[in-house]
């Protein structure tokens, strides 16, 4: 008679456990058929090593199995126990029916019985079987866990790798043959990763974005985090991308405080299902010792990415250029002025006295630690107007408009030529596996051909749309005039919408450097100025509005973008203050009388 072997070892036990390991249950079932004169065909060992009892979908050996029913080439099952077919009683039940309705005997070569229930007695035998079973599993889980959370407590590592670090065995003497016993495994400081780790923090800080950040490691060769094999079985890609510069500024092992168990990986099945854990059953434990970012650098990284989370820009046709934010922005310039004295960044300051209130921009590292030297405060709102003038005349032009929409829209094509060619090898590398499938010819030939054309046809419209993708052409003048007018629409319609054709002009930050008045030799406002994607260097003058000066002026309205190509920004505005001061008669009062103007 011809029979099949079935073996698994479970997730829960250990490799070096020979007895339960799936080479030791194949050489004891074939012991078993060899004793009663059975036939075991090698293609009819079906084997599938470390996968949990309560998944079976998952299981390539099993399903490879299954998928002979109704008609099985053989007549017996062999298995070690009833536990090896699964730890799921419904399922494992279900399972020995739909044997047993092929024709199918399942023997247990431990105990040498049939697991085929014959009778009612025999079905609740088999039932409390399976309970037991999963029952084992449940209670394995949770001791497993116990185990998990007391060395997430000691400092010891629970998981897998981190990038910039190491996993280092800890032993604590040996077995009865002289092998080493493993008591834990710790993690220590990589340097050379430790060093990248730092320079994507910094890079953040300075101004870049996560997917310039992500190129420019990968321009230079930086090594990549290294990734476990994939779901789909595809090769790992060993490069920086968004989601792994996004992992590394968001993983709090860096500054040295560790979170375990945020996520939970099975189901009330016991089934593959990584669910995300509510925040109040974290586990943390502070490990000064691994820290590679400090506090201030940490803060900083942080609150920008809460600042620019879902940049985006919507025109007045409907569409969208970005993502979305979640939430709308409050300050213009948050996450983008950084102090010309220190480096650190400006932030709103906000107060309230019997005249209302007021907010003001102010240097954080002042403001909060006390360690720069820069205590100008500067009204938000005459700080915005000053920025969002200098913007438009300096940038918001033609020739700007046309060079920033190149830049974005060439690297749009680029980027989606490449996400094009990934996914063509992708769907290349799947029509190989599902050939090869049918040319095996153990699945089902209809779902599979089906399958098969719905790669090809993808894999046809993505050649289509390779071919449909040409460089960006120069823009007709029409299309600069819309686009200008949107911008600057979108300017001013809102600080969220400001700040996001900021960001989209400006390269990195704009440095704000205190300014002494002329007169009088005190702080009374900012010089700034920031690189623009188009590198021409955008500058101005953000001055505190004297309360003597009546008007609604700025002072910028009389320049226009034919005097500022070649002149210096800064000189200029300084002698249109010096003309509205003359206007209000304060300028003579002011030198007659060698006193400043009140509330200047």
């Amino acid at each position: 008679m011809i029979a099949a072997i079935y073996a698994r070892k479970s997730t829960e036990q250990h490799v070096a456990d020979e007895a339960k390991s799936v080479t030791r249950q194949v050489d004891n079932a074939r012991a078993f058929a060899l004793a009663r004169g059975w036939t075991v065909p090698d293609e009819h060992v079906y084997v599938d090593d470390g996968i949990s009892g309560a998944e079976f979908e998952r299981r390539p050996g099993f399903q490879r199995m299954l998928a002979l029913l109704p008609d099985p080439p053989f007549s017996i099952l062999i298995v070690s126990e009833q536990k090896s077919i699964g730890r799921e009683a419904s399922e494992t039940a279900y399972t020995i029916k739909r044997l047993a309705e092929a024709g199918v005997e399942i023997f247990e070569y431990t105990h040498g019985r049939s697991l085929i229930p014959r009778n009612a007695i025999d079905k609740v035998v088999s039932g409390i079987q399976g309970f037991a079973d999963e029952a084992h599993r449940e209670a394995t889980a949770a001791r497993v866990h116990e185990a998990h959370v007391r060395l997430h407590k000691a400092g010891k590592v629970v998981g897998g790798r981190v990038f910039g670090y190491k996993n280092v065995d800890v032993f604590k003497g040996v077995d009865a043959h002289g092998r080493p016993l493993r008591s834990h495994v710790e993690r220590v400081i990589d340097p050379t990763e430790a060093a990248i780790v730092v320079q994507i923090f910094k890079l953040y800080d300075s101004g870049l974005g996560i997917k310039r950040i992500a190129k420019r490691l990968n321009a230079d060769g930086a090594p990549a985090p290294k990734y476990g094999r994939r779901v789909d079985g595809l090769t790992q890609i060993g490069v920086w991308s968004q989601s792994t510069v996004c992992a590394v500024l968001g993983r709090e092992t860096y500054r040295g405080i560790v979170i375990w168990g945020k996520t939970k990986k099975r189901n009330s099945w016991g089934k593959l299902d990584t669910t995300d854990r509510p925040a109040s059953e974290w586990h943390r434990v502070a490990v000064p010792h691994l820290r590679i970012i400090d506090d201030s650098l940490w803060k900083r990284v942080q609150s920008r990415r809460h600042d620019v989370e879902g940049k985006t820009v919507r025109f007045a046709s409907g569409r969208l250029s970005g993502r979305p934010r979640k939430d709308a922005v409050q300050n213009l310039l948050a996450g983008i002025a950084t102090c010309g004295v220190c480096g650190g960044g400006l932030v709103v300051e906000r107060s309230n006295n019997k005249k209302g209130q007021y907010a003001y921009y102010i240097c954080h590292r002042h403001r909060a630690l006390g360690t720069c030297t820069n205590t100008l405060r500067v009204s938000v709102d005459d700080m915005n107007e000053a920025v969002l003038a200098a913007i438009e005349t300096h940038a918001l032009t033609p020739e700007a408009i046309e060079q920033v929409v190149r830049l974005t829209e060439r690297d749009e094509v680029a980027e989606q030529r490449a996400m094009l060619e990934r996914e063509r090898k992708d769907i290349q590398k799947r029509i190989a596996v599902v050939t090869d499938v049918l040319t095996q010819g153990h699945a089902d030939v209809a779902s599979l051909v089906s399958k098969l054309r719905e790669l090809e046809a993808r894999a046809l419209a993505i050649s289509a749309d390779l071919v449909a993708l040409r460089p960006v052409p120069r823009l007709a003048p029409a299309v600069i005039d819309d686009r200008l007018s949107e911008w600057r629409r979108l300017l001013r319609s809102s600080v969220t919408q400001g700040r996001m054709v900021l960001q989209r002009v400006l390269r990195g930050r704009i440095t704000f450097t205190p300014r002494t008045h002329p007169i009088g030799g005190e702080l009374d406002g900012y010089t700034f100025e920031a690189a623009t994607r188009f590198d021409r260097l955008f500058t101005g003058l953000a001055v505190q509005r004297p309360a003597w000066l009546t008007g609604s002026g700025t002072g910028a309205e009389d320049i226009g973008p034919e005097d500022t190509p070649e002149a210096d920004y800064g000189r200029l505005l300084e002698a249109v203050e010096a003309r509205i001061y003359k206007s209000e008669k304060g300028w003579r009062a002011l030198q007659d009388s060698n006193l400043r103007p009140p509330g200047s």
